[in-house]
């Protein structure tokens, strides 16, 4: 090895004690720079069904932590100041998918600069792992000063975005503490029954029933419903209390909160029911199912 390529022998003194000192300190901090873009990325979008949630989302989770800083840094930019492409769910599902998204409402040149900004920062890490030992040799030689200078310039701009990042992180945790005790809730242990009744196929089937069949009145017949889902689906009408904590499909009905539902005389003297989708909500059908039937303005 040659003199010039072989590390320099020193002797410690407190000038270069101080750059080691700092040398140390900018490291913790471009980890805790790392950490913070890992715990942003984490959070920052995930959703699943409900049954899988938690697993997927350790998945995810170790994903995340194995990318490196500038893929981190990248997909901040994508999934938290920009809004990411949806990803649809299956279009066939038959539970409840739970999701979350924590986004930041700027502007692009916002974007922009902070891309820049964090891209630079990354920059400034590689640099200093893996290009400090010329400054660090000139250190040795009697010129600490320069050193010592690259290093505070370094930490100012680190802790800059650090406190940024951190800032983000906290509005993250209060919006998870926020959204735990909604879910904890009466209300929000109600809305999850809701989500969960609604999209199960039974209440499905009634809304295409609803849309594709209506009389010219816009209401459907219920008993005529019930006929055509006993011949296309006859599971979905038992252990209705079981299920949905409704004995009836009226009642099923009524606690969608999706649909309008009366009771309506018949010509023989008696009452049935009919039902509508609610005019504040619309069914998307994703594909065409099998022939439902018809339903006769008069039955």
């Amino acid at each position: 090895m040659s003199e010039e390529a072989a590390p320099r022998a020193h002797v410690r003194t407190p000038e270069t004690d101080e750059v080691l000192r700092r040398i140390g300190r900018n490291v913790v901090n471009f980890q805790q720079v790392e950490y913070l873009l890992k715990y942003l990325n984490t959070h920052s979008a995930f959703r699943g069904p409900a049954s899988e949630f938690s697993a997927r989302f350790e998945k995810h989770a170790a994903i995340v932590q194995k990318k490196t800083m500038g893929e981190l840094a990248g997909r901040l930019v994508d999934n938290v100041l920009r809004l990411p492409s949806e990803d649809d769910p299956p279009v066939e599902i038959d539970e409840v998918w739970l999701g979350f998204r924590f986004s930041i409402e700027t502007d692009a040149e916002f974007v922009d600069r902070h891309d820049l900004e964090m891209r630079a920062l990354v920059d400034a890490r590689n640099d200093l792992i893996h290009h400090f030992l010329p400054r660090w040799q000139s250190a040795v030689g009697g010129d600490a000063d320069s050193a010592l200078a690259y290093l505070d310039a370094q930490r100012e701009e680190t802790m800059r975005l650090k406190e940024r990042l951190e800032g983000w992180a906290r509005s993250v945790e209060v919006g998870k503490k926020h959204l735990a005790e909604y879910w904890a809730s009466p209300e929000g242990q109600h809305q999850f029954e809701l989500g969960f009744l609604r999209c199960s196929r039974l209440v499905v089937m009634l809304g295409e029933i609803a849309t594709r069949t209506p009389r010219a009145d816009g209401w459907v017949v219920l008993a005529t419903a019930a006929n055509v889902i006993t011949r296309e689906a006859p599971a979905e009408l038992t252990d209705l209390r079981k299920r949905f904590g409704c004995s009836t499909l009226k009642g099923v009905l009524l606690a969608t909160e999706l649909f309008d539902v009366t009771d309506e005389p018949t010509p023989g003297g008696g009452t049935r029911t009919i039902y509508r989708i609610n005019g504040r909500y619309e069914l998307h059908i994703h594909q065409e199912p099998p022939a439902l039937g018809t339903n006769g303005a008069g039955t």
